[in-house]
């Protein structure tokens, strides 16, 4: 055991999506939180997270700065976009790094996970809140003892042991960073986070956060100001609330009028999740002065028996008064609805959508119920007739009362009424506004002397441009299986650049040559498995300005394109 501390990295790799016009979003706050405790607990430490730029890398050089820095523990925090990849990580970091300690948290660890125990890499794995359990972790890898906690699982030899001594409790205004702390600051888009609430006051079966706390632990509306103040001096222009309900803290006007104060001017947007039915008219006049400008409010239902079932209290009376008077004061609010929860039918799926569609100024997101590991939906998965995948997403592809072709329905509905973001817009044209920021040209004729793929980054547009695309098909295949399988998590674009028209069964080879991978996790949501299309992986043709294409041939490749992937 060693004598001195470890250099410890902090590991939180970011969700990968098919957005090229969004901004990427990692919040930092749970490295952030466990750093904040060492220095409480006076632990001194060499703490390192990854910038912006190499949270971008693909694993291959993200493996290499690991093992450049060489850390005596990985702090992850594993999340469903994130297992798969993180695991893989740390597998190969292990065979470098033999004595490296890797701990684990975040949403993915449960009790009973599927398969995070069964992969072996973990060393240790804390479920629930970390900051009371991460100090006696690094003082134990100092040669101290390790904690008997019973939400921490210790790996022994090949099985893991849990601990069965009670986790002390966080009171949030103790736990979280002061407000002078130099980690509270935006990001480089100006965004900037705050939690005012830990714990939820709904004990909703499909999800995890309310797990392990009987009190909600709240920040006082004095608190919330200082935080507020100092991320706006430091060049926020939008501050999200990430507390579960907003709208729950004792203080909530209080905090209205605070944040009123400080942003007289409407420089600062604000955001928060929020129990609208909840709301009184003259707090939905403070959310919309102090400079609310959106607000989520998570309905999931109309039918009383389901929400019951789901602990989810919905009172729709004041929900439809209050949805409009937020509606009159400015404020842009998204409406959450779901589908496949327990003894759910297509009618109330159907009922809700037409309802959330009549709010004609509203964002309307129904989303596939997930079986997400530790809830109590996936403990009682079997009484409810529920089945879904056993990796991430683990969406429900069926219930007793809604079948998968029922699930197929609806995201029909959804996509005919709103399509989804961040679907491919066009696969074949002079421009193609779908194309990640990395694109990397290479020459058909050099195609086949390539040594490696080139590039470095996690989202990566290879575009092959020359002659006879089709006389270099081995080589384009090759390019193909050796990009996936040397990067299998990141997402890729393989472009085809043409002189002329080439003929169509080198896309269907192409497209054979990806789907004979393992599905990537985008790619099990029933929004794009249900059509049986790919969305990590997609081919596209970029066409020369200088050159006329035939009209026929376009549509006809834009067709086989549209009908493969997402």
């Amino acid at each position: 055991m060693k004598t001195t501390l470890p250099r410890i990295l902090f590991l939180q790799l970011p969700r990968l999506d098919n957005d090229s016009r969004g901004i990427p979003e990692n919040l930092p706050m749970a490295g952030f939180y466990l750093r904040h405790s060492l220095e409480q607990a006076q632990v001194s430490h060499e703490f390192r997270f990854l910038t912006p730029e190499e949270e971008d890398l693909d694993d291959h050089h993200l493996l290499k700065l690991i093992l450049d820095w060489k850390p005596d523990a990985i702090a992850a925090t594993l999340y469903l976009w994130n297992i798969e990849r993180t695991l893989h990580v740390l597998r190969k970091t292990r065979r470098h790094l033999p004595a490296v300690n890797m701990i684990v948290g975040g949403p993915e660890v449960a009790h009973r996970h599927p398969f995070l125990y069964k992969s072996r890499v973990p060393d240790m794995a804390v479920v629930g809140e970390g900051e009371p359990v991460f100090p006696s972790i690094i003082r134990a890898l100092c040669g101290g003892v390790f904690p008997n906690f019973a939400r921490m699982a210790l790996k022994i030899g090949k099985s893991y042991v849990w601990g069965n001594e009670p986790v002390p409790g966080v009171c949030l205004n103790r736990s979280l960073p002061p407000p002078d702390h130099p980690g509270w600051k935006p990001d480089s888009h100006g965004m900037a986070y705050l939690e005012t609430s830990r714990g939820c006051p709904l004990g909703c079966i499909y999800c995890r956060y309310a797990q392990f706390r009987r009190q909600i632990s709240f920040l006082r509306a004095a608190e919330v100001k200082k935080h507020v103040k100092i991320l706006i001096d430091r060049g926020a222009r939008e501050v999200r609330f990430v507390d579960p309900v907003f709208n729950a803290n004792p203080e909530f006007q209080e905090i209205l009028r605070a944040l009123l104060r400080l942003n007289s001017s409407r420089s600062i947007a604000f955001f928060a999740e929020i129990r609208a039915d909840l709301l009184t008219p003259d707090e939905i006049s403070l959310l919309a002065e102090a400079g609310f400008s959106e607000v989520e409010a998570g309905v999931q239902s109309l039918d009383p028996l389901v929400l019951r079932r789901i602990h989810r209290p919905v009172r729709f009376g004041p929900l439809e008064k209050n949805l409009h008077l937020l509606f009159d004061h400015g404020i842009r609010v998204t409406i959450d609805l779901m589908y496949g929860l327990p003894g759910q039918s297509m009618g109330d799926v159907e009922t809700s959508l037409s309802w959330a569609w009549r709010f004609r100024q509203a964002h309307v997101q129904c989303l596939q119920t997930l079986l997400l590991p530790g809830t109590e939906l996936a403990e009682r998965h079997r009484s409810w007739k529920t089945r879904a995948d056993h990796v991430p997403p683990y969406g429900v592809a069926s219930t007793s009362t809604m079948s998968r072709e029922d699930i197929r329905t609806i995201e029909a509905l959804i996509h005919d009424k709103s399509p989804a973001d961040c679907m491919t817009r066009r696969f074949v044209g002079t421009t193609l506004p779908d194309l990640f920021k990395k694109k990397i040209p290479i020459p058909a004729d050099s195609v086949k002397s390539l040594s490696e793929i080139p590039g470095f980054t996690s989202r990566r547009a290879l575009i092959v441009s020359g002659e006879d695309l089709y006389a270099h098909r081995q080589s384009i295949l090759t390019i193909i299986h050796r990009a996936i399988l040397s990067e299998p998590h990141m997402l890729w674009q393989f472009v085809m650049k043409p002189a002329e028209e080439e003929p169509l069964d080198l896309l269907d080879e192409m497209v054979a040559a990806i789907r004979s991978h393992p599905f990537h996790w985008m790619d099990r949501f029933a929004s794009v498995n249900s059509w049986n299309r790919v969305a990590s992986r997609r081919i596209f043709i970029l066409l020369k300005n200088s050159r006329s294409y035939s009209p026929s041939w376009v549509v006809a490749a834009e067709k086989l394109l549209e009908d493969h992937f997402y």
